[in-house]
């Protein structure tokens, strides 16, 4: 089976670089890349015409916070030719923002940061 792409979409630089390098040394994934906002992510995704096969998703983040990325993306997404598996990672703990995720079909999973290595190797490992 052909490894999957994930990308990171996370305000916070220390996150992204640490979480990067787990992804990167795990050897589970074929390509990462990070972004500091949705809005970032998006342009790239229309600019490149392709989603990544994961994404991992941030929800509080100054602009665009990750619940509004998450209903840009589910306007644009039929433009594309898959849908993204998105995990929204997050330091809440708030029920509220778990049972709002459940809200969108996209999203598989609420993680808690940090993401491990073991949380890696479910993701890398689920269709």
């Amino acid at each position: 089976m052909p490894q999957k792409r994930i990308y990171i979409i996370d305000d916070d630089p220390i996150y992204q670089l640490v979480t990067k390098k787990l992804i990167e040394k795990s050897n589970l994934f074929s390509e990462t890349k990070a972004f500091g906002n949705g809005n970032e992510a998006l342009h790239y995704f229309e600019i490149t015409g392709d989603l990544p096969d994961v994404i991992l998703l941030d929800i509080e983040m100054p602009g665009m916070d990750g619940w509004d990325f998450l209903d840009e993306l589910l306007r644009i997404e039929r433009s594309f030719h898959k849908e993204a598996t998105i995990y929204v990672a997050s330091s809440s703990i708030a029920t509220e923002d778990k049972i709002k995720a459940k809200n969108y079909h996209c999203v598989k999973d609420f993680l808690s940061k940090p993401i491990n290595l073991e949380k890696l190797k479910v993701i890398a490992s689920e269709e």
